[in-house]
């Protein structure tokens, strides 16, 4: 099965999705984007690497997301295969700049690559940008993204992934919502021992937009992928996560399992979550499942009667709903700075 990505060019309207296509169906591009924006080479900001270390590369606004290929050799020869990629941007006073790229990193056999992807920026400004990685046999690619725009942007990142037999991609995305923003990845699963896993955690208030859609398709046998991705809402901020798992005909022995779980911090706040399995093979252990729902009053009960004061007993709780995901990453210096991270941007949530 080919990607299936929805052509888009932010220079061009009648390519702009609306909610008549159902893959943009809670993220309606066109009624954001009503002004096209303007061609412009950004500026970019330099990102602190904080403890992550690796080999720092940030991209040009060349619209080919400079020579990534390099950027990775280099980060496996320098650093240990660990790579910070700033994709920081700035938009213009008074205007909504426009950028949009593309880009692809390949990991021959047995190589090993952890890469942490940047998006940040300041001002308005509009991005439309597609990763492409390609992993070999044995092969293995964590990638953890920090999408910490601002709220006037609209961003659509997308990814495609290819894997092979033995090869492992991990990601794990957290997101502070925008304007609009979409992050789309869309995976062809080689199977014969391949693993894939797809968490993320979202943190939204006002009134951002965050849409996280994840593609996955199962073709050949012995496949396994896990899905985790938790959120938090409040205000009038809308939360989207579609995501699809499809097992083609003779992909037994697959293993997939996704799960969405969010809560709602008042009435203001809205959540979209289409979770679904597609599945045409017969031996093959799949499940998903969706939760929504409000902050637990009865643990936050708990805390305080143990004499926690109430903000403080809602800090800890938000915070804990989220953290797991993070806890899955296993390089324990980006794991604490994602930590730090969302411990930082949780603090917007305590009074409600």
């Amino acid at each position: 099965m080919a990607f299936d990505l929805t052509p888009l060019d932010l220079f061009d309207p009648s390519s702009y999705p609306t909610r008549r296509n159902e893959e943009w169906k809670y993220s309606d591009l066109a009624r954001v984007l009503r002004d096209v924006p303007s061609r412009t080479a950004l500026t970019h900001l330099q990102a602190a690497t904080g403890d992550f270390g690796g080999f720092y590369w940030h991209c040009a606004g060349d619209g080919q997301l400079g020579d990534l290929q390099a950027a990775v050799t280099k980060a496996i020869q320098v650093s240990g295969g660990r790579l910070y990629l700033d994709l920081s941007d700035v938009g213009e006073e008074g205007a909504v700049a426009g950028y949009q790229g593309e880009g692809r990193i390949a990991l021959g056999a047995d190589e090993h690559l952890i890469l942490l992807e940047d998006y940040s920026g300041a001002l308005d400004y509009a991005a439309n940008t597609t990763l492409h990685f390609d992993l070999a046999e044995g092969a293995s690619l964590t990638r953890v993204v920090i999408l910490d725009e601002p709220e006037t942007a609209v961003s659509v990142r997308r990814s495609t992934v290819k894997t092979a037999p033995g090869s492992v991609f991990k990601q794990y995305v957290f997101a502070t919502g925008a304007k609009f923003q979409r992050f789309e990845t869309h995976v062809e699963h080689a199977g014969h021992g391949a693993h894939v896993e797809m968490h993320g955690a979202y943190l939204l208030k006002d009134t951002a937009h965050f849409d996280y859609t994840t593609r996955v398709n199962h073709a050949e046998i012995d496949g396994t992928t896990e899905q985790l991705i938790k959120g938090l809402v409040k205000d009038r901020a809308t939360a989207v996560f579609q995501g699809r798992i499809y097992v083609e005909k003779g992909a037994d022995g697959t293993d997939a399992r996704m799960r969405h779980q969010a809560l709602m911090l008042n009435d203001g706040a809205h959540v979209r979550a289409k979770p679904e399995l597609e599945i045409y093979a017969d031996d093959v252990q799949c499940a998903h499942g969706n939760t929504i729902g409000a902050l637990d009053e009865a643990a936050l009960f708990f805390c305080q009667s143990r004499g926690m004061p109430e903000d403080t007993a809602r800090a800890l709780l938000m915070q804990a709903f989220v953290v797991p995901v993070a806890e899955q990453i296993e390089d324990e210096a980006l794991r604490e700075m994602v930590l730090n991270w969302i411990e930082d941007k949780a603090g917007g949530f305590y009074a409600l």
